[in-house]
Formats: structure tokens, sequence, C-alpha cells
């Protein structure tokens, strides 16, 4: 898909206040003389329905109107650069906000509007997703047929979320992502991570991806970004594979930012090196949990909110960055880094893909419910039915939006199976799955027989085996709820991964995940979609699955 930025760098301008320039040939002088590969200038617009001019003391360079706009887009035209347009979205007014944004649209030279979506208070953060939809539905039909709008945002954790991102994909073109590593990290990190984490968020809509890049100084430390690092930032960029980069922005940008800049030509990017190509070496993941961080390193700062890798999950290392350091052996792969063991091989969190995981600590010696009595049967993970009642049934605050245990489906009355040798804990309605609950430990491990009636009643610590009768379905919840729990309950399991391979296929023999027994996808969400093929959850952890 083409863009007008493809193969193009191009200045953001705030506003003629915060330069050090007078007038818009000035300003334009400047950016010739020392960023001459830069192609364009994205020049503010508006802030919500207000023209950027109101709070622009320059009137030499402020924009009131179409007229103001034209004014700039002749006078980058002269010069042989685009002429982009930006604008802060508000929501407060629609109907004003839109009418603005289409008329600057309508200005003749103007190549693209990019949409600043914020999350944030002062930004369009609190809205509703019903105010984006018509707020963006007007803007498309302001805008010239044909012109391209693009969304800027913050694509880090549940910021796009925030801003209801499904409401603007439909109406535009390309997506910007704030990527202002130096401010992000209080100037501590480098950009390769923040790059890496942005393309990877925003991969699944299927857009061109524009990173917007930091030429400020932080504001946390005062420091300015190091120039091998803004230029490693724009090349690094290129290199995943973006048409087109901006740097934010004009008036903050010395002598080192505008070298740095001047130093990429889009044209002629460098190989990569192995940052995210080259030979690789497969590991299965062999820990529950195993964190992802943007550098090797135990610093609590690298870690990357939201990407952790599941137990059982195959990871691509790029062989060329394996690392030793801070007792670990270190591998970079799609989303960042994470440990393969400790050097001493006291611990190992990864293993090479021909090595097993390690068998379970128990198995199921018969089904909970014998499976000829069972009329239906409901997935662990990544489930329809979670995607569809997961916020009503409160699966995101629980589950990290996903479906906790397996479900047993039966009208009521047949008896329900402990299935394993064990140590009876629990059993009653004063906890979670109701109308009852029966809950065996193994070890560590603790086994949940929701949603049933007559619970059995046994001291505790009473050991049960396998034709154990705890409960039977309750007429009324009409299904059995089986979870398995791990290390004071932290962590919940798939209960398919504790039996044996002949019950296990004969279940998924019986009930193949289809139609709404099945499995969610979308073409922005194909993770996780058999049967075995599901993470390990932490209880009340941030959202993982379709919804995150």
């Amino acid at each position: 898909m083409t863009t007008p930025f493809d193969r193009k760098i191009f200045w953001i301008h705030w506003m003629g206040r915060a330069v050090g320039e007078n007038t818009i040939d000035e300003l334009i002088q400047t950016v010739k003389t020392y960023s001459p590969n830069v192609k364009g200038i994205a020049i503010k617009s508006n802030d919500g329905q207000y023209w950027q001019g109101r709070y622009d003391n320059n009137p030499n360079m402020a924009i009131n109107g179409q007229a103001d706009i034209l004014r700039w887009a002749k006078a980058l035209a002269r010069n042989g650069l685009q002429t982009y347009l930006w604008c802060v979205i508000r929501g407060d007014n629609i109907e004003e906000e839109s009418r603005v944004i289409g008329l600057a649209c309508r200005t003749a030279g103007v190549k693209a509007m990019i949409l600043d979506v914020e999350d944030g208070e002062g930004y369009f953060g609190g809205q509703t997703a019903e105010t984006a939809r018509r707020l963006i539905t007007r803007i498309r039909n302001a805008a010239p047929n044909g012109f391209h709008l693009a969304l800027n945002l913050d694509a880090r954790g549940s910021h796009p979320r925030n801003i209801h991102i499904d409401e603007w994909l439909p109406y535009v073109d390309s997506l910007h992502p704030m990527v202002y590593h130096w401010h992000f990290s209080e100037g501590t990190r480098g950009p390769k991570a923040y790059v890496d984490e942005a393309f990877y968020n925003l991969a699944q809509y299927n857009k061109p991806i524009v990173p917007m890049l930091q030429a400020y100084e932080d504001p946390s430390s005062g420091t300015r970004v190091p120039e091998d690092q803004i230029y490693e930032a724009g090349i690094y960029s290129f290199q995943k594979g973006a048409p087109g980069i901006s740097y934010f922005r004009l008036g903050s940008a010395g002598p080192a930012e505008f070298g740095a800049i001047a130093r990429i030509d889009p044209n002629n990017i460098p190989d990569s090196g192995g940052g995210t190509t080259g030979p690789t070496k497969k590991f299965l993941v062999s820990t529950l949990v195993l964190n992802v961080r943007s550098e090797p390193s135990t610093d609590p700062r690298t870690l990357l909110p939201g990407e952790q890798l599941r137990q059982g999950e195959q990871v691509d290392a790029q062989i060329s960055s394996r690392t030793e350091l801070a007792g670990y052996v270190w591998w970079k792969h799609r989303t960042g880094w994470s440990a393969e063991r400790t050097t001493d091989n006291s611990e190992v969190f990864m293993v090479d893909i021909n090595t097993p995981l390690p068998a379970p600590a128990f198995l199921f010696e018969r089904s909970p419910l014998d499976l000829d009595e069972m009329r239906w049967f409901y997935y662990y993970g990544n489930t329809i039915f979670a995607y569809r009642y997961g916020e009503q049934n409160n699966y995101n605050g629980y589950s990290q939006g996903l479906h906790g245990g397996l479900d047993y489906g039966h009208p009521g009355g047949i008896p329900v199976y402990a299935g394993v040798n064990g140590v009876f804990d629990y059993s009653g309605s004063e906890r979670a799955f109701g109308p009852n609950r029966v809950d065996i430990l193994i070890g560590d491990y603790r086994i949940i027989y929701g949603h049933v009636a007559r619970p059995i009643s046994l001291a505790k610590g009473t050991r049960v085996t396998p034709n154990t009768v705890v409960g039977t379905i309750d007429y009324g919840a009409q299904h059995m709820h089986l979870e398995i729990r791990y290390q004071s309950e932290t962590y919940i399991l798939n209960p398919l991964q504790f039996m044996t391979e002949t019950m296990r296929s004969s279940l998924i023999s019986q009930f193949p995940p289809e139609g709404i027994y099945g499995f969610y996808s979308s073409p922005r969400w194909q993770r996780w979609l058999t049967p075995l093929d599901q993470p390990t959850i932490i209880r009340g952890g941030p959202v993982i699955g379709p919804k995150a």
C-alpha cells in the first residue's frame, strides 16, 4: 500500500512561537540547510475545534484558516517540500472539529492529515467509542475522496484500546506511533525495543506504520537524545519496514539532532545486521511465564508490560544475539529479550525445540464426566465464549480475558468424579463458581470443580481417588467448570496438559473446537487457535487475549 510518506523523512512543526525563526521562509531554509534529505513538514492545523493560531503568538506562521495553510503549502512547494498537516483530536465539539479538519484537508497542496488521538487528560482520553465513531465518520466525509488520513497514537499497553482504536481503523490509511524512546525510558535507553514494540502491537491492523520519532529532550532528566540514537531510531524504523518516518519536532532540535537526521538516506538503508533477520535458533518456553525485556538486563525498568511468553510457546531467537550478562544467557526474539537460563544452569527457562517439556506433575486417570454422558464442551483459553462474555463475567479482571478452565456440559444430575488421586480441601458455596465448588489438592496444585450440586463433604486432608464422586451436575448451571491453579493459586493452567494422550484425544475427537465452542480468531488476531496452544494465565493479570 503506497502512502504520501514513502521513502520520506519529514519534520513535525508545532507552532511559530516554539521555533527561533520568524517567518515560514526562514524555517524552511533552516530545514533545507541542516537536513537537506528531509522531504516535507507536517504543520499543526488545529487543536480540537480551534485553529492552531488561537495558541500561537507569531502571526507570520500562525494558522487561522485555509488561507494560512495555503501560504505554507505554496512556500514549501517552492522549495521542493511536501505539505502535511496534523491536529490534536479532542472530541468536545464533533460538528465544529470535523468542519475545521475538513477545511484543512481540502486546502490545495496538502498531501495528508495526521490525526493525533491520545489517551490522557487534556486529549481525547475519556471520550466514548460512540464519540470516536461519529467524529471519524464526519472527518472522513468532510475530507476529499481518496485523501490520506493517518492515525497518530501511543501504541504501548492499553493506550490503543483506551482511544477506541477499532473505531478509527476503517477510516485511516496509515498508523503513526509515537516512539519517543528517550522520553519513555526517562533518558536511559535506546530506541530499538520501543520501535519493536510499536511494530509488534500495530502489525495486526495491516496498515503502513510510519513512526514518529523523538528529537526533543527528556522532560524528567532534561537530557537531549544522544545523536547516535536519533540516527539509530530512523535507520531501525526503515529496517523494520516503515515506508517513511517523522521527527518531533522543529524548535526542540539543535545541530546534533539535525546532523543525525541528515545522515539518513531512505533510499540506501544498511542491512539490519541481525537486528530482526538472519539465522534463528528455536526454543520452547519451559517455565510457566517468561518475561520479555527491552534489553538483556534484570533492571525492572527493562520489563515490557504485557509481553510475556507462556509455557510451551515456541521462540525463534536470533543466533547472533546470544548474550551472557548479569548471570543469565539472553536471546533476542520477535518481541524483545528473554533469558534462556542462568549461566550456572541452576534454572532453565527455555529449552531447545527438540527437547521435550517436562512431564506434568500428575495426570487425570479418568474423565471428571463420562464422555458418553456429555452434551457440549468449552475449552480453556482463547475461546469464542470468553471473547463474547469475558467482560460480562469479569474474565478481564480474573483470567486475563481468557477462559480459565474446561466446561463439561450436561442438563444436570449426573456424577462428577475427582479423576485424580489427591486430598480433599474444601467444598461449599462461599467461594466463586456457585452454587457450590469442591477443591482437591495435589502438592502445589489446586483442582477446582465448579458449579456443582450436592458437593462432597469430607474432613480436610482426606484422600480421594479417581473414582470419588465430588458432586453432581447442577440443573441450573448445567455444566461443571474444571480449573487447575498452581503456586499459591498465582497461575491458572490448561487442564488438557494434565490428561493422558488417550483421554485428551477422545475428548477433542468427540467435541472438536468448532463454531461457538471453538477458539476466537479474526484478521487481527491469530494466536492460540488449538486446544494445547494456550497460554498459562496469571490470575488478575493484565488482559492478554483478543481484547487486550
